[in-house]
């Protein structure tokens, strides 16, 4: 499974994928804190038992990946 990474740099969104296997060290490397696991029943198998970050918003799925995005990007792409 991938996750896909998007944050906002200077005002730009910029998109990180790579291998969930790997999310949580390389999520940390960026400064977001490794603060759990989706237990939520409610969403969909794929979401279920996957990393939660401090300032990210996600686990969400993308269709063929697992998002996560910084809340400016989230905010930005929500409206």
């Amino acid at each position: 499974m991938q996750y896909r990474l998007i944050q906002t740099v200077e005002g730009r969104m910029l998109r990180t994928d790579g291998e969930m296997a790997n999310a949580i060290v390389a999520f940390e490397a960026r400064g977001y804190q490794h603060t759990g696991f989706n237990r939520n029943t409610h969403n969909r198998a794929e979401l279920q038992g996957q990393p939660t970050f401090e300032g990210l918003a996600g686990p969400m799925w993308d269709g063929d990946a697992i998002r996560y995005e910084d809340w400016a990007a989230y905010r930005a792409l929500s409206e």
